[in-house]
């Protein structure tokens, strides 16, 4: 979703049985139904993105990601090592000697 923080309000038409089905689907996600409305826009606009725009868009948000975390400057030795690491914790606890 857009991180610019603006927001413009937009009236939408839907037929009945449509708008019944987004109120059924926002009480068993326990949502409010323009959240809802708002998820489906941008899956929408996603799905129909180009791959290489996808990608970009993915990418830039594990780089946002990574930045967070601390973790923007980490060499591939170490984000190899942490991969190593996690997959020996998962492997511990999913089977335990």
């Amino acid at each position: 979703m857009s991180s610019s923080g603006q927001t413009v309000q937009v009236t939408v038409r839907l037929p009945k049985d449509m708008y019944e089905r987004v109120t059924q689907a926002a009480l068993i996600e326990q949502q409010q139904i323009e959240d809802l409305l708002r998820s489906l826009i941008v899956e929408g606009l996603e799905a129909h993105m180009p791959l290489r725009e996808l990608w970009e868009h993915v990418s830039e948000d594990y780089r946002a990601r990574l930045a967070r975390e601390g973790k923007l400057r980490q060499s591939s030795d170490d984000v190899l090592q942490e991969l190593r690491d996690l997959r020996e914790q998962i492997a511990r606890e999913l089977y335990p000697r």
